[in-house]
């Protein structure tokens, strides 16, 4: 039988700089590294369900569980049920993946989210908000399928109307929708209060994210400090509570509220294949010593679990290398 201690699933380039950094991070430890990918997926599958090839741990970045003949989640599912560690376990990232339950989730454990209109798959295409539901919805909201990943069939900026609502419907009839409300970042340091925050094994890495241009910046110790960004962590890490998950991104904003104050709401829940592709600084993408650290740890991680050592599964705060050229604390 074949052995790997390590393997991704995978449909970009391996020349990427993440499978680079897993592959060095792996090659350091002497662990045997796998790619899964369009080219091999199918028979890898076949190997592992008849017991040709064993997965010891799997760092899952493409499975749809939610399309019910997926390959890559038929991998993660023949890697669960022949022993090995998927990273995140298949059944979890199934029931986080849709927005329509992890709402409600997360609103009855005191998490902030936007007001939010679940509209059934079931529902008629005649459906209709009521007048309170449009006041509390604003004048523009956002339609979003609950299965739906990186932005695919949203709508921002709609009114309400009934063919919008049927409109948005259309990019997939058998899923749930969600109508909800538009968050209004306010301004910090001339940076959009909008964060995409990672979890990772219990550590926590918070950046800034810039809704219209995609920008990334990793928050420095004094921006956490000063800015008060603590609820991000508090945030990320009941998310990661209720759903188990291992490794995922959350967005969260921060928003003036009508008593004059602000409040941190999460408002994409959670993404159980963060973006992982690091890209010039002209087309904009996560940054290069995020992803870096992130393939470290991964391999680290699953290094440690399938080696029975302790997994060092503990809080931590990952904030920007500080830059003793203009002090940053």
């Amino acid at each position: 039988m074949k052995r790997y201690d390590f393997a991704l699933t995978w449909i970009n380039s391996e020349k990427e700089m993440f499978v680079q950094w897993l592959k060095r991070e792996c090659k350091l430890r002497s662990m045997d590294m796998l790619v899964a990918a369009p080219g091999n997926i199918r028979s890898l599958v076949k190997d592992v369900e008849e017991g040709r090839l064993r997965i010891k741990f799997l760092l899952d970045n493409e499975a749809e569980y939610n399309e019910p003949i997926d390959i890559y989640a038929r991998f993660c599912y023949a890697v669960k049920d022949t022993n090995g560690l998927v990273v995140c376990d298949p059944d979890y990232a199934r029931a986080a993946s849709n927005k329509s339950i992890t709402h409600y989730d997360l609103a009855r454990s005191g998490i902030n989210v936007p007001y939010t209109i679940i509209v059934r798959n079931w529902q008629p295409d005649t459906f209709c908000l009521t007048p309170e539901e449009k006041k509390r919805l604003g004048e523009e909201f956002i339609i979003k399928p609950a299965t739906g990943f990186g932005q695919k069939g949203i709508m921002k900026s709609t009114t309400g109307s009934i063919s919008e609502i049927a409109s948005a419907r259309n990019f997939n009839r058998g899923d749930n929708f969600l109508l909800q409300e538009k968050m209004v970042p306010i301004i910090l340091d001339d940076k959009m209060a909008w964060f995409r925050v990672y979890y990772l094994f219990g550590e926590v890495i918070p950046c800034w994210w810039c809704t219209e241009t995609g920008r990334y910046a990793h928050v420095t110790l004094k921006e956490f400090s000063v800015h008060k960004l603590l609820p991000l962590v508090r945030i990320v890490s009941e998310i990661a509570r209720i759903t188990r998950l291992e490794f995922f991104s959350s967005e969260i904003a921060l928003v003036k509220t009508a008593s004059a104050g602000r409040k941190f709401v999460a408002v994409d829940y959670v993404n159980d294949q963060p973006e992982l592709c690091v890209r010039p600084a002209a087309i904009n993408g996560p940054l290069e010593d995020v992803i870096e650290h992130i393939a470290a740890r991964c391999v680290e991680y699953a290094y440690r679990r399938i080696n029975n050592h302790p997994a060092q599964y503990f809080r931590q705060i990952t904030l920007a290398k500080l830059n003793l050229v203009d002090e940053t604390i």
